[in-house]
């Protein structure tokens, strides 16, 4: 049993030895395939003062350039007079309606006064009364409830 544990300590061992040597060699593979910022940037030199001026009057051209293209096209565009035109079509459209709910308004006015008028004119109008034709003015008596038994178990008076 002793020498069963020996054995898995060594082999556990020897497992850990070779995992750390697979990883030393795996790094230094990593860091010979990184690549530094001095072999990145070997062919970039650094501008002289008159290259920098010129690059900074450049940049301040086209900076210029650009705001003068804006600058045209919002001037050339009539901002004022669509403003201009959408308040006035804003405001007909407000007109239109109120002239059709004011228009409503006095169409329910006149149904209602046509209503009222019909109700007087009912009120005031006497009804003609149809006289009777004839015809069975005898009335028939209810039938016993004796009667009405569709069993006909009830002989005598139901309470």
């Amino acid at each position: 049993m002793n020498q069963i544990i020996k054995d898995f300590g060594k082999g556990l061992g020897q497992l850990g030895q070779e995992t750390v040597e697979k990883l030393v060699e795996e790094t230094g593979k990593i860091v010979e395939s990184i690549i530094t910022p001095q072999e990145l940037l070997r062919g970039i030199t650094p501008l002289t003062d008159q290259e920098m001026a010129q690059k900074t009057a450049e940049d301040e051209r086209k900076k210029q350039e650009e705001m003068n293209k804006l600058r045209s096209q919002m001037s050339g565009r009539p901002v004022e007079n669509e403003m201009e035109r959408l308040r006035h079509k804003q405001e007909k459209e407000k007109e239109e309606r109120e002239k059709y709910f004011e228009n409503m308004k006095d169409q329910q006015e006149k149904k209602r006064q046509i209503q009222e008028e019909n109700m007087s004119m009912d009120l005031m109008t006497p009804k003609k009364h149809h006289k009777d034709k004839g015809g069975n003015k005898h009335k028939t008596q209810q039938p016993d409830a004796t009667q009405m038994s569709q069993t006909a178990e009830f002989k005598g008076k139901i309470d």
